[in-house]
């Protein structure tokens, strides 16, 4: 083999190892720009009605301490009457996670309602509940008035954003009994549970959270 042979064939080794690793480093940069993507969602709040815009602007503020993109909406969004249950003068849950759906713009939404909502179950088919998210589906709606028509405390009423926004992102319940995502089972654990657990927490900051309060 004459040493011009000899030199292309060593120059075309080389250009074929080049292009196999800038195919690897698209690959790369791709993923890496699809993560970042999810990490920068914002999370927009809607008030429904008349929730009141001092209590959504300290719940925005509670959720800008561990989230770095946070939005409210200056108009509140009227409650769709379609979904409303008049024997128990309750809305449904999935009945607002559905209307909250037409405001997604590669967001977060989250709804703050005052109504009770409800949840059909095994009890009955308008159980009361706090508030509901749709597991990874960017999307969740809280009440400040709980089933039995009494109010939230502030402190309770953040422990139910950030549960049904770690749903919102992706997180199921919870077995830790002290974590914000353990499952109610019907009752208020609110007081029992001071903090995301260490697991729940790694997940989050993976989306883009910055737990540095909690």
């Amino acid at each position: 083999m004459d040493k011009i042979a000899y030199f292309l064939i060593i120059c075309m080794s080389l250009f074929a190892l080049s292009c196999g690793d800038g195919h690897k480093v698209d690959s790369r940069t791709e993923q890496v720009t699809k993560e970042k993507k999810e990490q920068l969602m914002s999370i927009q709040i809607y008030r429904y009605n008349d929730f009141s815009v001092s209590k959504a602007i300290f719940l925005k503020q509670e959720l800008q301490r561990v989230y770095p993109s946070v939005e409210l909406s200056d108009n509140p969004i009227k409650l769709p009457e379609k979904y409303y249950y008049a024997p128990r003068d309750r809305y449904s849950g999935r009945g607002l996670l559905k209307d909250l759906s037409q405001y997604k713009r590669e967001s977060v939404v989250l709804g703050l309602t005052n109504e009770v909502i409800y949840e059909p179950n095994e009890k009955s088919s308008t159980f009361g509940i706090f508030g509901i998210g749709s597991v990874g589906g960017h999307v969740a709606v809280i009440s400040s008035t709980l089933p039995s028509r009494k109010k939230h405390s502030d402190e309770h009423l953040v422990k139910l954003m950030m549960h049904e926004l770690g749903h919102s992102f992706g997180l199921n319940h919870c077995k830790d009994e002290h974590c914000f995502m353990v499952d109610a089972e019907h009752e208020n654990k609110f007081s029992k549970t001071p903090s995301f657990c260490p697991q729940c927490k790694a997940f989050l900051n993976r989306k883009g959270w910055k737990m540095k309060w909690f």
